[in-house]
């Protein structure tokens, strides 16, 4: 294959990239089950909306806003501290450093000592790799840190603990990869000095939920900011938007699709659920990350994922900043060495690491990566076929006979992509309310048991397609 996934996306519109995975893993929804019956043989009458917003909607909005409230808060004063006045450039660093510190202690106490363990370490296996090697900067950051999260997540930490603030080590690490990968490739000209690096790392608008930013956008923060009506509009949309999904995956989605409904509804509802929340954190992230002065980053993308026309573009705007950091410091350098479709695996494999070594969302992303892989070559081959425009991704300029507008691309577009939130209902539903797997990540078992309930449909959908797009 010539031109793959990674390789054709576009990022014109997208400054940085994503962390994926810092929705869930660094805030923990309310309790579902406290206001849902225990007993799966008795049927409980539907909560009336008054009810429901009561006994649900309200105790969520007064659980989060404790969290809430820090992030946004500490963002906001190292905005005021650094951008309303000007300051030497190590104080705005340092500024930024103690306010995102402040921000994980309030969080995590003193756990918040294993974030910066991760640091140290990985900052000093930058500095030896810089001074004395010159060299291999990127991937020696990339061994020791991952070295230092499997040591964490099976012999140092609880559980419990680390299922909570894993996503945070997962985007420390990949700030400080990043910084490593561009001294190596000349992006970055001179190595940052300590109070950079610092400030980069622990800056209270990304080191909670991210995004993950490249080392460059940070440094806007030494720039003055453009205050206005504009600016404060965006905080406001985004904030109540981030709230609204929040709302929706705790209280609503369990309301509108019940127990009771048939079992590819109740998948669908635990994947939405899913989603949902990683919307919120997603939106959230954008509120940090504009409230602490950073140049404006779009996450995620809710209707190209809900409504899509492939698992490709669901794989790009589900975190764009995470899926551009893994395309430029993973897939590339691997594609080179081993070929697209080793690189791809190695990809999902990558990123299935950085979110610990956890059987569910590994079994995720590995299907994910057999499914894109097969999606992206069938759809290739049809288009060749047909001489139609039903690539993975819209053609921006091409000379297919049959145009997207034409009634056969728009019915193979449609029916792709009906098989694609097939697959996402599949691929999302074992990551339901379950508390007590929720605090300590879900197995094997559950994920098997699960898929099982389906007779894992979307994976023999998967191989018909693989073996029809084999045989073209």
């Amino acid at each position: 294959m010539n031109e793959m996934m990674f390789e054709d996306y576009d990022y014109e519109d997208v400054e940085v990239e994503y962390a994926d995975y810092y929705e869930d893993d660094t805030y923990v929804m309310p309790d579902e089950e406290s206001w849902k019956d225990d007993s799966d043989e008795q049927t409980v009458d539907p909560f009336t909306l008054d009810e429901l917003y009561n006994y649900c909607i309200i105790p969520t909005i007064t659980d989060s806003h404790k969290h809430l409230i820090g992030i946004l808060s500490w963002s906001f004063l190292f905005l005021l501290s650094s951008r309303t006045f000007r300051i030497p450039k190590v104080l705005i660093h340092l500024s930024s450093t103690v306010s995102g510190g402040a921000l994980l202690w309030h969080m995590f106490d003193w756990r918040s000592c294993l974030m910066g363990g991760l640091f140290v370490i990985t900052y000093l296996n930058l500095l030896s790799s810089h001074f004395v090697l010159r060299r291999w900067r990127g991937p020696s950051c990339f061994i020791i840190g991952v070295i230092y999260l499997i040591v964490c997540e099976f012999w140092m930490v609880n559980p419990m603990w680390w299922h909570a603030f894993r996503g945070i080590q997962m985007v420390i690490l990949m700030k400080l990869v990043s910084v490593g990968y561009d001294l190596d490739t000349s992006q970055l000209k001179e190595f940052p000095n300590l109070f950079e690096v610092t400030g980069y790392t622990f800056n209270p608008g990304t080191v909670i939920f991210g995004p993950w930013i490249p080392f460059t956008s940070y440094q806007n923060v030494l720039s003055p900011l453009k205050w206005g009506l504009k600016w404060v509009l965006k905080i406001l949309m985004n904030l109540s938007i981030s709230v609204a999904f929040l709302i929706f995956s705790t209280c609503l989605v369990n309301w509108l699709i019940p127990d009771n409904s048939n079992r590819w509804f109740i998948a669908y509802r635990d994947a939405l659920s899913f989603r949902s929340s990683h919307y919120f954190v997603s939106y959230l992230s954008e509120v940090s990350l504009n409230l602490a002065g950073i140049e404006s980053v779009s996450v995620s993308k809710p209707l190209k994922i809900e409504f899509p026309r492939s698992l490709v573009e669901v794989v790009i705007y589900w975190n764009t900043p995470m899926h551009h950091w893994l395309k430029t410091y993973v897939f590339k350098p691997s594609r080179v060495k081993f070929g697209p479709f080793a690189a791809i695996i190695f990809t999902y494999g990558m990123s299935a690491l950085f979110h610990g070594l956890n059987f569910q969302i590994a079994a995720v992303l590995f299907s994910l990566g057999f499914y894109t892989y097969t999606e992206h070559m069938l759809r290739e081959k049809l288009a060749v076929i047909f001489d139609a425009c039903i690539l993975a991704r819209p053609c921006k300029s091409c000379k297919h006979r049959k145009k997207d507008s034409t009634l056969f691309c728009i019915f193979v577009n449609l029916i792709l992509g009906l098989v694609t939130m097939f697959h996402l209902a599949y691929l999302g539903m074992m990551f339901d309310s379950s508390s007590q797997m929720q605090e300590k990540g879900y197995n094997a078992a559950h994920t098997l048991k699960k898929w099982s309930t389906l007779n894992y449909s979307s994976h023999w959908v998967a191989f018909f397609m693989y073996v029809l797009m084999a045989v073209l």
